[in-house]
């Protein structure tokens, strides 16, 4: 991220990261049925040895493309972990958090919502899936779009049309139809943030630090990754303590929380 970040014109660096990240989206997608496959037709080790070749490719493929140019510079650890000492750096690491935090409330019990809820018979399941593993790279590669031009400002409504998305779930789990549909959308509002958000920590670090980028790029994943596991235990609580139909209301308001964070993000970037 940082390099495509680094060698990229302005004009293209939202949509090559949005390309780096569908990477990512499609590995998701295709890695578990692969992988699954490859144990069953030759068992679990040959599909950790099929792993570890794909390991030996991506490296011959980094050592191809990868400029020789590039040069790092030295920086203590002190003065990388002093940029969570700016807000704008806080609050750009929560937003990511709480948008797939609030995906991950369903998202957790998305087969049980399936198969128990709208009543769809369990072989149609990883199907369903992966038509929702479709709409999230498309997700993915929209999100290149919204970053070109001043992606936060736009954020700030997505996050809230997320929420009326998740929020209206209640309504369209009782029909099987509206309600399959409405998990889909789901998937295609899911990694909107992501290429926006990726670039402004490192465009902050810019700022604020210029040897701590690549740290600054490794917040993000750091913030999906807390947001995944936060959406999944707030889901567990409300599955257990209320019920499934209500997950999709409760992850609406970590969305709003989201847009509220960004709006006051946009904010301190149109003060600076």
């Amino acid at each position: 991220m940082t390099v495509a970040s680094e060698t990229m014109p302005a004009e293209k660096r939202g949509t090559v990261v949005s390309l780096i990240f569908a990477g990512f989206t499609i590995a998701s997608v295709l890695g578990v049925p692969l992988g699954t496959w490859i144990g069953q037709a030759g068992g679990w080790n040959m599909a950790f040895w099929f792993t570890a070749s794909l390991g030996v490719v991506a490296l011959a493929m980094l050592s191809i493309t990868l400029p020789r140019n590039l040069k790092g510079t030295q920086n203590s650890f002190k003065s990388q972990f002093e940029l969570l000492t700016q807000s704008r750096i806080v609050l750009a690491f929560f937003v990511p958090t709480l948008t797939i935090a609030a995906t991950y409330v369903v998202y957790t019990y998305i087969t049980s919502l399936l198969e128990n809820v709208l009543l769809f018979p369990a072989r149609y399941t990883s199907l369903i899936l992966l038509i929702y593993g479709v709409a999230s790279i498309i997700s993915t590669l929209l999100a290149g779009k919204i970053a070109i031009r001043n992606g936060l400002s736009k954020l700030r409504f997505v996050f809230i049309i997320q929420a009326i998305i998740l929020a209206s779930l209640y309504f369209t789990l009782h029909f099987a139809v509206l309600g399959l549909i409405n998990i889909l959308i789901i998937g295609l509002v899911v990694y909107l943030f992501n290429v926006t958000f990726q670039l402004y920590l490192i465009d902050l670090a810019r700022e604020y630090s210029p040897a701590a980028k690549v740290f600054a790029a490794s917040l993000f994943p750091v913030s999906v990754n807390l947001g995944i596991a936060a959406g999944s235990a707030f889901g567990g609580l409300v599955v257990t303590n209320i019920g499934l139909l209500h997950t999709g209301w409760m992850g609406s308001v970590l969305a709003l929380a989201a847009s509220i964070l960004t709006f006051i993000s946009y904010r301190f970037y149109r003060a600076k």
